[in-house]
């Protein structure tokens, strides 16, 4: 009986063992806006008053993976709708309004999943009106002068910042392509396949 009993311990073992490989590698996330604006230190932060605005960045990955979260870095706290766009037909992918109650604080709120696909441009964008009234937002530039733009942190990168003076909801494409401004700021939470 003290045989089959340690035989048996041992196969037991011997079988977790083996399960310890077989997990799944968890593939850490990725903020990388946020990333980038803290490790920069070539540029310079302001604040402005004026609106409202859809103040956007048009983004891709270069692997694929899912969004998980957006959120909202504006210096005055407000309840902001922040969009993922597609950035080919213009169509709001995602929607969600994010409740920041602190000044200048990243406030994260989850949506559902939405699968990226590698190498196609998205747009995220983040509208500076809260409650029917414009808030002031944040803008940042090269120190210096000149273009930071396109920039890769982690799997995405970024190409360029947009908007478009509106407080509904349109695709912030009156003004595209500049490089030497970043404004806003929405977030988001990207996790690589």
């Amino acid at each position: 009986m003290k045989t089959i009993l340690t035989t048996g311990l041992a196969l037991l073992m011997a079988a977790g063992l083996t399960n310890c490989g077989d997990k799944e590698t968890v593939k850490p996330s990725e903020q990388a806006l946020t990333s980038f604006m803290s490790a920069e230190s070539t540029l310079t932060p302001s604040v402005r008053t004026s609106g409202p605005w859809e103040l956007g960045v048009v983004f891709s990955s270069t692997v694929a993976g899912k969004l998980t979260q957006v959120g909202s870095k504006m210096p005055e706290p407000g309840t902001y709708r922040v969009i993922i766009w597609d950035f080919d037909t213009k169509q709001s992918v995602r929607q969600k309004t994010v409740e920041q109650t602190a000044p200048d604080k990243l406030t994260m709120a989850d949506i559902e999943s939405l699968a990226l696909v590698a190498n196609k441009k998205y747009i995220i964008s983040i509208n500076s009106q809260s409650g029917g009234t414009n808030k002031k937002y944040g803008a940042a530039y090269k120190t210096g002068g000149g273009e930071f733009m396109p920039f890769t942190k982690g799997s995405i990168l970024v190409y360029n910042a947009c908007y478009r003076l509106t407080a509904p909801a349109l695709f912030p494409d009156a003004v595209q392509n500049v490089k030497s401004e970043l404004y806003g700021y929405p977030e988001f939470t990207f996790i690589p396949d």
